[in-house]
């Protein structure tokens, strides 16, 4: 059975952790509790590539037609700090 079978017709990625939401709108501090992370991290969103930060209570509308990915700003840090070491 697919999530959208069961009424969530929102599907998300959070630091690699797939959520399935069937707000259409959400704010970044309910999203990252739904993931079980604190509520007052820096948020990216990640699309193609590029990092966008998202502020504190700031509004997303989600797409049932794509997957949107987010990061918090511990995940984005690491990726920066083994570029300098190498």
């Amino acid at each position: 059975m697919a999530y959208w079978d069961i009424g969530l017709r929102h599907i998300v990625d959070v630091d690699g952790q797939l959520l399935a939401i069937d707000a259409e709108v959400i704010d970044t501090a309910s999203l990252l509790a739904k993931a079980n992370l604190p509520t007052d991290r820096q948020l990216w969103l990640v699309r193609a590539g590029e990092y966008f930060a998202l502020g504190a209570k700031q509004l997303l509308r989600l797409s049932q037609d794509e997957v949107l990915f987010f990061e918090t700003a511990e995940r984005v840090q690491a990726p920066i700090f083994h570029k300098r070491a190498a």
